[in-house]
């Protein structure tokens, strides 16, 4: 059994944030050290600036692009950010970089993307034990798995929340607060420029500190402001099951099929399809060597159409299912790029979840899913 580490944050959100920032403070020292060494780095750097400059021009950048956004529409958000840069010592415009990177990763001005993370949510009708799951690989590069945190969140204006982020970000990219509100967050690519500056794991803490179901979830989507492009998998206590595209500024609902809804990288809804980065698109030299030529969608169509195959080809659901469709390596079990449970030099599985909203737990592991176990966490 694994010994993940459950970090609890409590107060106002200056004071969430005080608390997450002490926790990252000699993780962050050691990694900006090194900063220049990371490959994502490498690759949105243009050859020709010196990295200083790069690094200088690239904080100033993040800190006028979103800052002003986050602090108008998320204030409650902006003040853990504040929070976390006292805490961990780190200048705000370099906590803003950070957290800039993860909606740089998805909007029309990166080549630098990530076919990443298959989320699956199946409905307590199918569920041997008759309570809805969502279950969730996430895969990226390899050097971010020092930076994986578990989290229990209460702030005192809000509800709780329990899950999973990057350790220097303020908001979850997966988990459920305590109302059984749940959600996954995958990555999609998509050609538009966004309206407003606010990367989604901002407002997706925003929205399980401030909403109780799917329908107050789906509405507050319908008026957040944003940045970044994602599949959303919600669902809630009562079993009701949205997948939620969004592109830079627009976003369909889907509803689901056969009990089950599988997420990977790729739109399904046509409404929003037209603005991701074509089908045919492949992966030019800009991207990492073993990403290069590949079509950027490719994994993402092999782990949905396996996904779909094996949950059509099963009876009921349960957890040793689960499991083991988590830790899949395809027809011939051969682990690559291209299987659910990623395996490669570059990037893989590095965290799985699984989320109970009736139960209200989660469990979760480090590493790939084939190689280690579970551990449990819940609010108490």
């Amino acid at each position: 059994m694994q010994n993940i580490e459950l970090n609890k944050y409590s107060g106002s959100h200056y004071e969430i944030g005080l608390q997450q920032g002490k926790y990252i403070k000699n993780m962050m020292k050691k990694a900006l050290k090194n900063i220049s060494k990371f490959e994502f780095v490498k690759y949105l750097k243009p050859n020709f600036l010196p990295y200083s400059l790069f690094l200088f021009y690239a904080k100033n950048k993040a800190y006028n692009q979103i800052w002003k956004d986050i602090e108008k529409f998320y204030p409650k958000q902006s003040k853990r950010l504040i929070g976390i840069s006292k805490g961990s010592n780190i200048d705000l415009k370099t906590i803003l970089l950070i957290q800039a990177s993860e909606m740089l990763l998805t909007i029309k001005e990166s080549d630098y993307f990530l076919e990443a993370c298959t989320s699956i949510v199946f409905s307590s009708n199918i569920v041997k034990s008759k309570e809805i799951i969502i279950a969730k690989n996430f895969d990226y590069p390899n050097e971010f798995a020092p930076f994986l945190d578990t989290c229990c969140t209460n702030p005192s204006q809000g509800f709780k929340t329990l899950g999973c982020k990057m350790a220097p970000l303020p908001g979850l990219l997966d988990g459920i607060n305590e109302h059984g509100l749940s959600i996954t967050y995958n990555l999609a690519y998509t050609k538009e420029v966004p309206d407003f500056f606010i990367p989604i794991s901002i407002f997706l803490q925003e929205m399980l500190e401030t909403c109780k179901n799917t329908n107050q979830a789906l509405k507050f989507i319908s008026e957040s402001k944003r940045a970044g492009s994602a599949l959303l998998t919600i669902c809630d206590k009562q079993n009701n099951i949205k997948s939620v595209e969004i592109s830079q500024n627009n976003y369909a609902i889907i509803e689901p099929k056969n009990n089950y809804m599988i997420n990977t990288n790729h739109f399904q809804s046509p409404s929003i399809k037209k603005y991701q980065v074509e089908d045919n698109a492949v992966y030019t030299k800009k991207a990492p060597k073993p990403l290069q030529g590949l079509r950027v969608h490719e994994s993402s169509y092999e782990r949905y159409k396996r996904a779909k195959k094996l949950i059509d080809n099963t009876g009921e659901i349960d957890f040793n299912f689960i499991k083991n469709l988590l830790s899949d390596h395809g027809l011939n079990n051969d682990p690559s790029t291209m299987t659910i449970c990623r395996h490669d030099k570059h990037a893989s599985t590095l965290r799985s979840i699984i989320i109970y909203p009736n139960s209200k737990k989660i469990k979760v592991l480090y590493g790939n899913p084939c190689q280690k176990d579970f551990c449990s966490f819940s609010f108490n």
